[in-house]
């Protein structure tokens, strides 16, 4: 297979921040693209996620990126022709279907492919919940992965495009939330193919039966398993129990409700299975720090 080489003669510094340096051939006509970037960069990086930029990419013969110490992170679908991809040391041929993460702090390289074409879609991202939603999805530390559901990976990435080329009322906040489900589906996809099928399937029941009152008992008998197999079970693979992942993650779809919905406490208490908003108030408190309401008082006022 054919490796990434370049001649550095032919590069030259394109963007130098004093931490963060990108190289690109000296003639810059290799590639065509439509790129979208956010005219207000203060407006978004309140967001708890957001898009930087998005771009749809036509990549040619001497296309070639390289990023020493990358100060973005991005996710980059390759839909026709390949892309060499090269991320610490570690030498990737990234194939259409295929998706390809640049990393923050990383050094990478990139190129296209002996087809000498490549045709993309790449969504950068940040946001202040980046790092929290990257581990929690095992996107950390992955560098390539073919998601199972293509065309709606496609999809979510182009409606990003056509929410930043038509910038509309409230795009932004669209947006985020696309940007959510984007990396919640490659996330889903990453934890199929390394968790134990009982794994999957355990927190598959959690997430579609989320506004239920769920008891160990409940769940184990919903995947066929008893409960002490299932603690087991949750502590090998995700260093936690399954009652402490399913309020984490009744937390997480709390948390989402607050900032993008305009539900009373009583109703999103009611879609995260808690009878009591009193109840639903204190854990709340007790695991994110703050009451329901001064997070969605402190997070909207910070937009």
């Amino acid at each position: 297979m054919a490796m990434l080489k370049y001649d550095d003669k032919k590069l030259y510094l394109h963007m130098d921040d004093g931490i963060s340096k990108l190289w690109i051939p000296r003639y810059n006509d290799n590639y065509s693209r439509e790129y979208f970037p956010d005219p207000q960069l203060e407006s978004v990086e309140k967001l708890p996620l957001h898009l930087y930029f998005v771009n749809e990419e036509f990549c040619y013969k001497d296309y070639y990126r390289k990023r020493e110490c990358s100060n973005v992170f991005s996710i980059e679908f390759v839909l026709e022709g390949s892309m060499l991809f090269k991320q610490n040391d570690v030498e990737f041929r990234v194939m259409p279907g295929d998706i390809f993460f640049i990393h923050m702090n990383q050094d990478v390289e990139y190129m296209t492919g002996p087809e000498n074409c490549c045709h993309r879609l790449a969504c950068c991202i940040g946001g202040n919940q980046l790092m929290d939603l990257l581990t929690a999805t095992h996107i950390v530390g992955r560098s390539v992965m073919t998601p199972e559901n293509k065309e709606r990976v496609e999809a979510i990435m182009r409606s990003c495009i056509t929410e930043y080329r038509e910038r509309r009322e409230n795009f932004r906040l669209r947006a985020s939330v696309l940007c959510y489900e984007l990396m919640l589906l490659l996330g889903q996809d990453i934890r199929s193919s390394e968790q134990p099928v009982i794994l999957r399937k355990s927190i598959d029941y959690m997430e579609h039966h989320i506004s239920r009152k769920i008891t160990l008992k409940q769940l184990a008998a919903a995947v066929g398993t008893s409960s002490a197999s299932l603690h087991r079970l949750f502590q090998a693979h995700l260093k936690t129990s399954p009652m402490h992942y399913l309020i984490d993650l009744k937390m997480k779809v709390a948390k989402s409700l607050l900032l993008n919905t305009k539900y009373q406490i009583q109703e999103i208490a009611n879609r995260t299975g808690y009878s009591s908003p009193l109840y639903f108030s204190s854990e709340f408190t007790k695991h994110v720090g703050v009451s329901p309401r001064n997070y969605r008082k402190h997070m909207l006022n910070g937009r």
